[in-house]
């Protein structure tokens, strides 16, 4: 496995998530004892008051998020409608505010405060990081993950943005290669779309020039999971161990990718762009997905938390 695929799989881990928040942790416990030495000695008591120390200095921080996220939501409710998901940010960003103030109070609940905080800045960078990933330009398929394409004769524009981002990426890769690259537009039909996801993309690419022998198209999946999971079986049918990449929307990419991952498809992730003011709820609702994926870990993490306190009150 190469350099590059090292770095990307490292990307699209929990494992990665948590060792970013760790070292962040861990770089404002390093400034908050030297804080603490201009004070006096280094006690037990100082270490122990970390993790409320580290929420009280976050919460600047957190209320810059939350005021930004319902500029976000203001905007998304202006260009779009009045809908509930439209106010996730703005729920999100108070809820992390509120937690915040209650948990200090006790060494266990900060830490649990403390962990998931690192957590989220963990997912924030590594969402950044897979969003600029730029896959080689050697791919024999691009898979395409579709959304709600819309009730009209025209696709909506995070899925039309999807679509275009995997076209003009395979242009680059046959102007710089001489390779050509077959499309896999993936998803199928909910109650209330009126064509399966990947038909309405098969469509829109057919349209653009896309030969027929270009496009293989999957109606079937359900979900992301089932996106990677389907499209992979068809790939091995025509071609085994191929060059894969995957196209979604920027905030989407780092869990595509984990789910990749999950279905044994290895594949590397391409960002299509959203509108700036929707990036900030799709996001959210990302971190809350991936965190609802790694459930043993959190509960691990949690007991760690637990053994700790334990000792805390024993030794002190």
């Amino acid at each position: 496995m190469d350099r590059h695929l090292k770095r990307w799989n490292f990307i699209c881990s929990y494992s990665g998530i948590t060792v970013v928040g760790a070292v962040i942790f861990a770089f404002c416990y390093i400034i908050y004892l030297n804080i603490c030495t201009v004070f006096g000695p280094i006690t037990w008591e100082t270490m122990l008051d970390y993790p409320h120390a580290f929420l009280k200095g976050t919460t600047p921080l957190l209320i810059i998020m939350t005021l930004f996220l319902m500029i976000c939501n203001i905007y998304a409710i202006l260009h779009e409608s009045f809908r509930p998901r439209n106010l996730l940010g703005s729920f999100f960003g108070i809820a992390c505010i509120v937690l915040s103030l209650i948990c200090r109070r006790m060494l266990l609940t900060a830490l649990i405060a403390c962990y998931y905080e690192c957590v989220f800045f963990g997912t924030v960078f590594m969402s950044y990081a897979a969003a600029l990933n730029r896959p080689s330009l050697d791919n024999d398929y691009l898979m395409i993950l579709g959304c709600y394409p819309g009730k009209r004769d025209k696709l909506l524009p995070l899925l039309r943005f999807r679509v275009n981002r995997a076209m003009r990426f395979a242009w680059e890769q046959e102007f710089a290669t001489g390779k050509p690259v077959c499309f896999v537009p993936t998803g199928g039909q909910g109650k209330d779309e009126i064509i399966s996801e990947g038909s309405a993309m098969e469509l829109y690419l057919l349209a653009h020039s896309a030969e027929e022998n270009e496009v293989l198209t999957e109606k079937k999946s359900a979900n992301t999971y089932e996106n990677f999971l389907y499209s992979k079986k068809i790939i091995d049918e025509h071609k085994k161990d191929a060059k894969v990449t995957f196209v979604t929307t920027n905030y989407h990419v780092l869990r595509s990718g984990m789910l990749a991952r999950r279905t044994g498809l290895n594949s590397e992730g391409l960002a299509s762009d959203t509108r700036w003011y929707y990036w900030p709820n799709g996001f959210i609702r990302e971190f809350i997905a991936i965190l609802n994926m790694y459930k043993k870990e959190q509960l691990i993490a949690i007991g760690i938390f637990v053994l700790i306190y334990v000792l805390a009150r024993i030794t002190l």
